[in-house]
């Protein structure tokens, strides 16, 4: 089997396990945002913004540079795996411990407080279920991470319907993220024990191999976090728990859906990677255009969907209470379309080792964001958060694009951008045409335009030519 169509054939295991993940986390957000008040999903949101960016501590950026490091030639996979599971096990007890203390300068009640040591869990696993993740990317196995989510997911909405039918607190809701956390990592676990031998290891020169690769992303992934969940937590401290969850409410769309890319390009990067070391730029430039259509192929069609659909999406998930958040996820469905198209440069950056050339960008983009964010959310609130967000993923994409155009000389051929916007406008136009009709019969109406448009004009799709 050819390596395109491998990974294709791994992106098609990716994309159905996303789906039915992605039908799974959207159930369980619509059964929380009606259990749940505004206020409390505001305090949900709250924590959860908490956990990830107090998270960013302990991801120093390992994923992708153990996917990079472990794809390269006469690496030891599952010696430099192991110390490298090793080394972020040892720093999450560590920050786990410091957890209580750091909160002591929040002003936060003392049930988020509580919930936020409850849900350290989930940061704990999913770092490591990170690492573990690495392996199977390199091995274009993705659809055992895909299931090992899948499973989480089932397990969260499991536990999400015994919390409502039990009606829960807000704290005890916080459990059902830590079985959640507990089975997608131990699932994983067991199909990593079957594949190589893993085990706890000290291993100093591995780790310090590591840690100077990956300082770069490790600023970085703190900067883009700090203007990623600089908003929700800068609402939480100026704006009523409400306003936090309106816009968690919309906000939650989005990071549902930005998992995709990184995941499909996670698949990516191993080559991307290795082409370039090999000064394959023919190769190279083949992965580039192909991720990038594969990209807009998504990206295009789901922004100018969501954008007509974005008040009978929040209704069907959110119901009453959270019309706000309609123009909230008009707003951020940009942000996600950046996010999308710009992860194929972001994950770039690490194959042409231009990491360390990003960290001015991602910092200056963080320090923006806060400063807008402190000027402009407590007036516009939850609008302000958005259109800073949008501001910041813009900012960032470009600077990707820039610093890997400069460095590879790649080009990107247009033509098969322009053939799916068009079919996206297509798409659009009826789906505005018909808005007066029920959402699932515009989804599958838009289903239809837009594959018949593509498969027509399939010609012009660099995914098409093997």
């Amino acid at each position: 089997m050819s390596l395109t169509k491998n990974i294709a054939k791994n992106t098609i295991y990716l994309a159905i396990g996303k789906v039915l993940s992605t039908a799974l986390g959207v159930l369980v957000i619509a059964l929380l945002l009606r259990y749940l008040s505004p206020d409390d999903y505001g305090r949900y949101t709250t924590v959860l913004a908490f956990i990830l960016l107090f998270g960013t501590f302990v991801d120093f950026g390992l994923n992708l540079t153990t996917t990079q490091d472990i794809s390269l030639p006469k690496t030891d996979v599952s010696r430099t795996l192991s110390a490298i599971f090793t080394l972020r096990l040892i720093v999450n007890v560590i920050l786990v411990l410091l957890l209580p203390l750091i909160l002591l300068a929040f002003p936060y009640e003392q049930t988020v407080k509580d919930a936020i040591l409850i849900s350290s869990v989930l940061f704990f696993t999913y770092s490591l279920f990170q690492v573990l993740a690495s392996y199977f990317q390199k091995e274009l196995q993705a659809g055992k991470v895909a299931f090992a989510e899948l499973v989480g997911r089932i397990i969260l909405l499991l536990t999400t319907i015994v919390a409502i039918q039990f009606k829960f607190s807000f704290t005890e809701i916080m459990l059902t993220i830590v079985a959640s956390s507990l089975a997608q990592f131990w699932m994983l676990l067991r199909f990593t024990s079957r594949a190589i031998k893993l085990q706890l290891i000290i291993d100093f020169e591995i780790w310090k191999r590591i840690m100077t690769k990956t300082w770069p992303i490790a600023l970085s992934v703190i900067f883009t976090t700090i203007y990623f969940k600089g908003d929700a937590i800068i609402l939480s401290l100026t704006r009523p728990y409400a306003d936090v969850g309106i816009y968690g409410a919309a906000y939650k769309i989005l990071e549902v859906l930005i998992t995709l890319p990184i995941l499909f390009m996670g698949l990516i990067l191993p080559h991307l990677a290795r082409t370039y070391a090999e000064n394959n730029k023919e190769e190279f430039n083949k992965f580039i255009q192909k991720a990038w259509d594969a990209l807009a192929l998504v990206t295009i069609p789901m922004v100018i969907g969501t954008l007509i659909l974005a008040k009978p999406i929040m209704t069907l998930i959110a119901g009453s209470g959270y019309e706000d958040s309609a123009i909230v996820l008009q707003i951020l469905i940009i942000a996600a379309g950046i996010i999308f198209l710009g992860s194929l440069f972001t994950h770039a950056i690490v194959a042409v080792n231009q990491q360390k050339h990003m960290i001015k960008y991602y910092g200056f983009a963080a320090v923006l964001a806060i400063i807008l964010y402190i000027i402009f959310i407590p007036t516009y609130t939850y609008y302000a958060a958005a259109v800073v967000t949008v501001i910041a993923e813009l900012l960032i994409a470009l600077a990707a694009f820039i610093k890997v155009k400069k460095q590879s000389q790649f080009t990107l051929s247009m033509k098969g951008f322009i053939t799916i916007l068009f079919a996206s406008i297509l798409m659009g136009l009826a789906l505005y045409i018909f808005s007066n009709t029920g959402l699932g019969i515009l989804i599958i109406l838009g289903i239809i335009i837009y594959g018949i448009v593509i498969w027509m004009l399939r010609h012009r799709l660099s995914l098409m030519k093997v």
